[in-house]
């Protein structure tokens, strides 16, 4: 207790002791006690500040140390608590302020130009953000979090040996620092690369690190599995199913991996209680479990479809959003289900509000890309769990029983590639509808197209292309004379396309043809111009191993004649099942020389280029709301959960 006959210089010092031995709720009190005394003193303050933010009252917090402030603003220390507040409740410009004004008054605080190059990344100022970690590390080279952030940025850049450096830095300054461990995992995988022989060799090295951090991972403890779980998905295996390899055992070490750790950590959530299912007094409660609940991709090629047509008499359907972005298309989704879950900041309490919607099926449309996602489906939240193609790989989670894809996209031996138990529903699996854009009278100046040049269309985003493929491209270009490929320039990172440009420029050289008068990098593209740009287009090339979906669908919509040569893989054989639904199968190549030939004979037959997109134009009907992969949806819910619900 406070003693009333102290000097206010004992009680400072005593207050500080009590602080320093942790002992908050005493200290609290001697501050607040002194500043009865001295109402204007500074220190005290402040450290009533930080005595509430560690007793979480950060409103209090914070209103102490920007008090502290005004009888003293040369505190670094005020400034940087305050940044950290701001940044967490996403006021990334005011964060920014604040941890400025901090190294005005001291430019050697390595920590707050970590936290200020994470709040310029944040906000997508990535140059800005890159110095910012190159100063934490020049002034401390020994912060681990300042190395690991840098690793992150030169991967994101494609700066792999320079990322590697970073990251095993960090991990020699602190050993058990297991999030730069996953990180250095993961960056074995490249975004763009030279040649074929690095596909092969980058894959090796992510077998090897990724059965080293199996080794690494310590979860002898509840506490251990805990912060092993705090670093799950925050660094997925992206870009290796971008190799054009069956990966299914690798996604078998890896989720594996990420179960056995979730399991550890969240037991509670880890097996399903026995659900109460009459067919056909009650319908089949279905939940969709994404990060995607708004205009992306895997909403509208695969969720919105299914969500908007299931027959409501069969199927309650319940969503759980994960992720954050809102707009019109957020709002659809909400009025397709019986209850819509999002803003969850606790995942204990997502997890808590799906077991208690006693589900009997969840799909989770797809798992590699959003890290909630990936750590709810490696739980057992219901007694039947299934993965799709959103992101369209095995996810090698035991917990994920089937796989849903659809049958003209797979091969006859396409369980092969499979952890799940793959369900071949009829034709592309999805109900799709053409979305409906203005026109635009965007010309070929606007992209600077030269006039008669033949266009072939290739804006996908660039890590699509595997450098054994590339030799098409000039190849086209020998047989057809004045033609120019469109690409994206999509990751809108330099040193990545730069990377691209200098492998396809080599190719091009190889057959003594200068890649500048074929070549054309267009930047990102609303959907207005992206539209324009499919009805300027002659021919539509599908990438090699790993084919356009909504691309294709949209080159569809705008009746552009598509050349697809189908791999091995699903995830290289998306536009060839389009086009074999609709009867094209014309130019579908079966071989690599096919492939070429069917561009160049497109590119130079103005002809029969018309004849196929009149073609298009009427039969792409046929791929639009179709209702017959409904009907199987349906049936497979209620036959997948009789099954199991019989085993339990």
């Amino acid at each position: 207790m406070l003693d009333y006959k102290m000097s206010i210089t004992e009680a400072i010092q005593s207050a500080l002791q009590l602080y320093q031995s942790g002992d908050l709720h005493h200290a609290k009190d001697y501050f607040e006690k002194i500043l009865e005394v001295q109402p204007n003193n500074a220190e005290i303050l402040y450290f009533l500040g930080i005595v509430y933010a560690q007793l979480e009252k950060p409103d209090l917090a914070m209103h102490y140390i920007k008090n502290s402030l005004q009888y003293n603003a040369d505190n670094a220390d005020a400034y940087f608590v305050l940044g950290l507040d701001y940044q967490k409740k996403g006021n990334i410009d005011e964060a920014i302020s604040h941890y400025q004004r901090a190294l005005q008054i001291n430019p050697d605080l390595p920590r707050i130009y970590n936290n200020m190059g994470m709040a310029y990344q944040a906000k997508g100022c990535f140059n800005e953000a890159l110095e910012c970690y190159q100063k934490a590390v020049t002034i401390d080279p020994h912060l681990p979090e300042a190395q690991y952030n840098l690793g992150n940025l030169l991967h994101r850049e494609g700066k792999q040996s320079e990322a590697l450096f970073a990251y095993d830095k960090a991990i020699e300054i602190n050993p058990k620092f297991l999030i730069a461990r996953w990180a250095k995992c993961i960056a074995q995988l490249q975004i763009i690369y030279p040649d074929q022989s690095d596909v092969e060799i980058s894959r090796r090295r992510y077998e090897e690190e990724l059965l080293l951090l199996r080794k690494a991972i310590v979860l002898d403890t509840p506490e251990d599995s805990k912060v092993a779980a705090e670093t799950v998905g925050i660094h997925q295996p992206f870009y290796l199913a971008y190799q054009g390899f069956n990966d299914r055992e690798l996604q078998r070490i890896y989720g594996e991996l990420v179960c056995q750790i979730m399991q550890l950590a969240y037991p509670e959530f880890s097996i399903h209680s026995e659900t109460q299912y009459c067919y056909p007094e009650q319908p089949v409660r279905v939940g969709i479990v994404a990060g995607f609940f708004h205009n992306h991709p895997v909403w509208r090629i695969i969720i919105k479809g299914w969500a908007e047509n299931l027959d409501k008499k069969k199927i309650n359907l319940y969503g759980y959003y994960t992720g954050k972005k809102k707009d019109d298309e957020t709002d659809k989704a909400r009025h397709c289900f019986v209850r819509f879950i999002e803003n969850t900041n606790s995942f204990e309490d997502l997890c808590k509000t799906i077991q208690n919607d006693n589900l009997h099926v969840i799909i989770y449309p797809e798992i590699g890309m959003d890290f909630l996602t990936l750590r709810l489906a490696a739980l057992r939240l219901a007694p039947v769990q299934c993965a799709s193609w959103g992101h369209p790989v095995a996810s090698g989670l035991p917990t994920i029983d089937y796989y849903l894809s659809g049958d003209l996209m797979e091969p006859a031996n396409a369980q092969e590639h499979y952890t799940e138990k793959l369900i071949r529903l009829p034709n592309l699996s999805v109900y799709y509808s053409p979305d409906v854009a203005p026109d635009s009278a965007v010309d070929r100046d606007t992209f600077g197209l030269r006039p008669k040049s033949i266009r072939y269309h290739c804006c996908q985003t660039l890590y699509k292309y595997l450098p054994q493929y590339d030799e098409v491209f000039p190849r086209i270009a020998q047989q057809t004379g004045d033609c120019q490929f469109l690409f994206s320039s999509f990751p809108e990172i330099n040193t990545i396309i730069e990377q691209f440009k200098t492998r396809i420029f080599r190719k091009f050289k190889e057959f003594n043809l200068d890649a500048n008068n074929h070549i054309v990098f267009l930047p990102a593209l609303d959907k207005v111009k992206y539209k324009a740009l499919n009805k300027l287009c002659d021919v539509f090339l599908d990438p090699i191993g790993w084919s356009g979906c909504t691309s294709t669908l949209e080159a569809i919509d705008c009746n552009l004649p598509v050349v697809a040569f189908p791999s091995l893989l699903m995830r290289g054989r998306e536009s060839a099942a389009i086009l074999t639904m609709m009867g094209l199968k014309e130019t579908i190549a079966a071989s690599l020389e096919e492939y070429v030939l069917l561009a160049v004979n497109l590119g130079k037959d103005s002809e029969w280029r018309r004849e196929i997109s009149e073609k298009i134009a009427r039969n792409k009907h046929i791929i639009y709301s179709d209702r017959i992969c409904i009907a199987a949806l349906e049936d497979f819910f209620e036959q997948a959960v009789k099954e199991k619900l019989l085993k339990l």
